[in-house]
């Protein structure tokens, strides 16, 4: 329907339907201010490197000082305007390290990395406050929890310090997440669960200008949820904050491409992470087309090349 149907529908069920329908339309249809100082009205790039020796994809694995220096820059050359560092793996089953072991891989990588003064944000992925603290006395400029800053010292933290921050949504923990998770209808079960948690950060002191929501594909999803989530994507603009989608070399393209092989009576055991690129790209053009604002990618060169090749087509 259109917008004048729907707040004609919204009014007839009294002024809180009218209210929350105006609310909604305008979540849809108001320009993102900027985040993190980049420009939410197009799609911006996050490298992922990995200072672990267990993460599912071993390419993004970074374990010197040289291989971290040549995989940043060209990031950064190929597109990236942030690159996300992680010092523990969260693929699923990966068992938690503790803050000191996460902080000593994390430390000396991100102070290189500011010292190098390249136009590019750097992004902490942790889910641990100590590590947090550390790192943003060096310059961190984002922090990436997936437990969509579960706790109330970590909320005090981003709201007194300002800093912009990425809330995921994860059912339970990377040890047990994918131990059969259970929504109602998983697109409307995050949103809720967004709604909700932007709504008690911004009563914290939290700015709304400084949220992003990622719904967290893979984490704590069957393959089913991790499809709906992309079918109904457009949904969570109605949150009113930019999104972030991170779908490269994900489990869920592996089980899609045996699925296939299985339809057409063909064998096939594993789809490695080494061979989930062109899924990648699927996923990724289809959440730009979505209008999602940040896309997190191991991939920058292809990812750029494919958002490039999509924007000449509407030019």
């Amino acid at each position: 329907m259109s917008t004048q149907e729907l707040l004609k529908v919204a009014k007839k069920n009294g002024n809180t339907s009218l209210s929350e329908a105006e609310f909604q339309i305008n979540n849809l249809v108001n320009n993102r201010p900027p985040f993190a100082k980049l420009d939410m009205s197009k799609p911006n790039i996050m490298g992922v490197i990995n200072i672990t020796p267990d993460s599912f994809y071993k390419n993004s694995q970074i374990d010197n000082i040289n291989k971290l220096k040549k995989h940043f820059h060209e990031m950064i050359n190929n597109g990236a305007s942030i690159v996300d560092i992680g010092g523990e793996s969260s693929r699923p089953g990966a068992e938690k390290i503790s803050s000191i072991e996460e902080i000593n891989r994390v430390l000396d990588p991100i102070k290189y990395l500011k010292n190098c003064k390249e136009d590019s944000l750097i992004s902490l992925d942790s889910r641990n406050l100590s590590t947090m603290k550390t790192c943003y006395k060096i310059g961190v400029d984002i922090f990436n929890d997936i437990t969509a800053f579960n706790e109330k010292n970590k909320i005090k933290f981003i709201s007194k310090t300002n800093t912009p921050i990425i809330i995921m949504h994860m059912q339970n923990e990377p040890t047990n997440m994918q131990i059969n998770p259970q929504y109602s209808f998983a697109p409307t079960d995050i949103y809720n669960f967004f709604s909700k948690k932007i709504t008690n950060l911004i009563k914290a002191g939290v700015r709304k200008s400084n949220i992003v929501v990622d719904p967290g594909i893979g984490f704590g999803k069957t393959l089913s949820d991790n499809l709906n989530i992309f079918k109904y994507l457009p949904l969570f603009h109605g949150l009113g904050v930019p999104i972030l989608i991170g779908a490269s070399r994900k489990s869920l393209i592996g089980e899609l491409t045996m699925k296939d092989y299985k339809f057409r009576g063909k064998n096939k055991k594993e789809i490695s992470p080494s061979k989930r690129l062109s899924g990648s790209l699927a996923f990724a053009i289809h959440a730009y087309m979505c209008g999602v604002q940040i896309l997190r990618t191991h991939d920058v060169f292809e990812t750029n090349q494919a958002l490039i090749c999509q924007k000449y087509l509407y030019l």
